[in-house]
């Protein structure tokens, strides 16, 4: 694999029918689909590891030997896609990747006991039976419902927003169609709160609790706020999957799929700028001042309002679309993303919980993600970000890495995973005291149910918003790119005039997690821009 910089003199490494920069999973995608197009195609990186977010590394210099997931951990709209088999992830390029069921597990802050949420949503309702028999009915019915909005969006997500085609459009119509008897109760789901939603379908404060924390992407009492409950659909139609290796498993196996087509990646080259030449895009500048050459056009694959905003020089949008552009959303919910990695000299358990689990089924909690946080510390803690504040309690995600695959450890160790949705965008103290004050308080808390997690603790590596945009060039530290308002789906994402990955700008296409469909490790949007990027090549 090629992954050096500095290679003006080289051809290879310089010029390309296409450049994709950005090597996160959905440039990568984007790039095996055009280098198996018949495309020359080289990737640049800004790390020196490619990945983007789904990067795996070690915790280095502390802990040298606990390999970390520096963002995301989960595939789970990745496995409603067909990229896996189209391009021969798992049976050629040696991606392996195994389901984690119950994927998310909700522990009792004031019991023993635990919830989880299976992909069969038989098994949760059962489990919710234990608590209330009322609600364990409703989930079934809720399940019901989401599963049908998922059959009816699924074949939009497959395609260009702007250019579904006639195909699309029958598929859509068919599934609605069929689906009659849902839309009403559909459409007074997706109008609802989040908050609202959860607190009128279940009565149990444990059958509340796992859905805010898991699912905080916008404000809970806002309308229109309910359909991130959709993911629960994904999670029961498709399950939720990691991969052996670590995330980083994923991009690797991509890029040895990228190299057999005759593609290649270079790192350390951040861009600094797009070429414009004669109102088209012909290339990208690197921060070391070296021009890249692009024959066809450049595809990114990050922060879209960072590539209309700041990479593409002044004046070459029409005034209307670079006002659109400047607008896009990045920090406007009050809330951000946190997340921290763990290495431990040890292994750490959850000794009360794991016990009631024994005596039921078993289920090892070390294994799927555990949360705690109530239903209402979820929505406070919302209340608390938006004044500004640190919540007193953290809401969050939280997984033993190690349990589902020991070689990122040493023998005998572990290492922690946490993920927290909700902390203040903007702290009134700063980030430099909030992200220490955040750490602790995360901390002290996962001590009162994961046994060993503050005695064996060998080095830490929080990441806030400042530390993301650092990181992984993400502007505002936004993991979503695009903040996930409903109305920033579809057509409006990234911003009306973007969404069909062809820019308005000659030669410059959209990629990444803030373009159709979706964020998370979904790899549609590269796969769909780089389906768009053809059809316009082959058009001359």
């Amino acid at each position: 694999m090629q992954q050096t910089a500095g290679l003006a003199n080289d051809p290879r490494m310089s010029s390309a029918d296409v450049i994709v920069a950005g090597s996160g999973h959905n440039g990568l995608v984007a790039a095996c689909y055009l280098a198996r197009g018949g495309l020359d195609v080289l990737v640049v990186e800004a790390h020196n590891t490619p990945g983007g977010m789904t990067a795996t590394n070690p915790m280095a210099p502390e802990a040298p030997d606990h390999l970390i997931n520096e963002a995301s951990i989960h595939a789970s709209l990745f496995r409603m896609s067909p990229i896996d088999a189209e391009l021969e992830l798992t049976s050629k390029f040696g991606l392996r990747q195994r389901v984690i069921d119950p994927c998310h597990v909700q522990l009792n802050p004031d019991g023993d006991e635990s919830l989880g949420l299976w992909r069969d949503p038989m098994k949760t309702a059962e489990e919710m039976r234990y608590f209330s028999p009322r609600d364990a009915k409703a989930y079934i019915e809720l399940a019901n419902l989401i599963d049908t909005a998922v059959q009816i969006g699924l074949p939009i997500a497959m395609t260009n927003i702007t250019k579904p085609g006639m195909g699309v459009i029958l598929k859509v119509l068919s599934a609605a169609v069929g689906k009659l008897r849902y839309w009403g109760p559909m459409f007074s789901m997706m109008t609802n709160t989040f908050a609202g939603l959860i607190e009128e379908t279940f009565e149990h404060p444990m059958n509340r609790a796992p859905f805010a924390t898991a699912l905080p992407f916008m404000d809970f009492k806002s309308d229109l706020s309910a359909f991130a409950i959709v993911y629960l659909a994904v999670l029961q139609r498709y399950g939720v999957a990691m991969f052996e290796g670590g995330t980083g498993a994923f991009p690797k196996a991509l890029i040895r799929c990228l190299e057999a087509s005759g593609g290649r990646v270079r790192t350390s080259a951040p861009v600094s700028e797009l070429i414009v030449r004669n109102g088209r895009v012909t290339g990208v500048q690197l921060e070391s001042g070296e021009e890249l050459l692009a024959r066809k056009a450049v595809l990114t694959a990050f922060s879209p309002k960072s590539v209309l905003n700041h990479l593409l020089p002044a004046g070459t949008l029409p005034d209307k679309l670079a006002k659109r552009a400047a607008r896009i959303p990045t920090s406007n919910r009050g809330i951000a993303d946190y997340k921290l990695n763990i290495a431990l000299k040890g292994k750490v358990h959850f000794t009360r919980h794991q016990a009631w689990r024994n005596k039921r089924d078993g289920l090892d909690l070390r294994l799927p993600t555990t949360q705690w946080a109530t239903h209402e510390q979820a929505v406070a803690a919302y209340d608390a970000c938006v004044r500004g504040e640190v919540p007193e309690m953290i809401p969050g995600l939280a997984q033993i890495t190690t349990a589902f695959d020991p070689a990122m450890a040493p023998p005998g160790h572990d290492t922690f995973w946490f993920w927290g949705g909700l902390v203040p965008f903007n702290p009134r103290i700063g980030w430099d005291q909030a992200r220490d004050l955040i750490t602790e308080r995360v901390i002290k808390d996962t001590a009162k149910y994961l046994d060993g997690i503050e005695e064996l603790e060998i080095a830490r590596r929080p990441l806030a918003p400042p530390d993301i945009e650092k990181r992984f060039r993400a502007i505002d530290g936004s993991v979503y790119h695009v903040d996930p308002y409903i109305t920033r789906f579809g057509a409006g994402r990234p911003a009306m005039g973007f969404a069909g990955y062809k820019t308005p700008v000659p030669g410059l296409f959209l990629s990444g997690s803030g373009t159709h469909p979706s964020a998370g490790i979904c790899g549609l949007p590269g796969r769909n821009a780089a389906q768009t990027l053809l059809a316009e090549v082959g058009k001359g």
